[in-house]
């Protein structure tokens, strides 16, 4: 039986995917978290999408036979782990293109500043951040996903804002599916075949069922 990886986001955990995962195939599903992988990762380079989705796929075994699905920076961490291992990758609300994640700064010492002052940690930010969001449908997750940030080691944040946008290499092969809302503001839509479904960057938290099927259909 193949076995199913769920990859969440940049500072999300595995309940990203909890209105998909009863509709998912029958397998033996398995929520990658990023947290304390991060927490027990010793790395001795640069911290990248490369070598992170080579420790990750270490730490799981992971290999052809699996289906890797990541959400949003999960994608981005998925399709590496495909370039890596041979495994499927589906990715949603994701990306191959860092130039497709919509970013006020992409410099490294301004992310590490970012990270390591704590800023993202401000009630008072949080709170702006919550009250200027677009989408009603999502509001409360994206709330919810705010508040998340005061409790998110500093450490874990950089490494997070590192693997997103440290230079590396091409992806010299494809995801088998990309699944994208044409609203999402966090990540534009791929230049490369996707699945349009309605929403916004939580695309698949609200429309599980449409996510689900096509997943099914590659993993038969």
């Amino acid at each position: 039986m193949k076995r199913l990886l769920l990859l969440p986001g940049y500072l999300e955990d595995g309940t990203i995917f909890d209105t998909l995962r009863p509709l998912l195939p029958p397998a033996a599903v398995e929520v990658i978290e990023l947290e304390p992988a991060l927490d027990q990762w010793r790395p001795r380079g640069a911290v990248s999408a490369v070598t992170l989705a080579r420790y990750l796929a270490e730490r799981h075994g992971i290999g052809p036979a699996d289906v890797v699905v990541g959400h949003s920076m999960g994608g981005w961490i998925a399709a590496h782990i495909k370039a890596q291992t041979g495994a499927a990758a589906v990715l949603l609300s994701s990306f191959t293109d860092q130039h497709k994640v919509v970013a006020r700064a992409r410099n490294p010492l301004l992310l590490g500043l970012y990270a390591w002052s704590g800023l993202g940690r401000s009630r008072w930010l949080r709170e702006r951040a919550k009250r200027t969001y677009l989408f009603e449908e999502s509001r409360e997750l994206y709330g919810q996903l705010a508040d998340s940030m005061a409790r998110h080691p500093r450490r874990h944040v950089h490494r997070q804002l590192q693997v997103l946008f440290a230079p590396v290499p091409p992806l010299g092969v494809l995801p088998e599916l990309r699944v994208h809302a044409l609203a999402d503001n966090v990540v534009r839509p791929p230049d490369e075949p996707f699945l349009e479904i309605p929403g916004d960057h939580f695309a698949h938290y609200y429309y599980p069922a449409l996510v689900a099927a096509a997943i099914r259909e590659v993993m038969s």
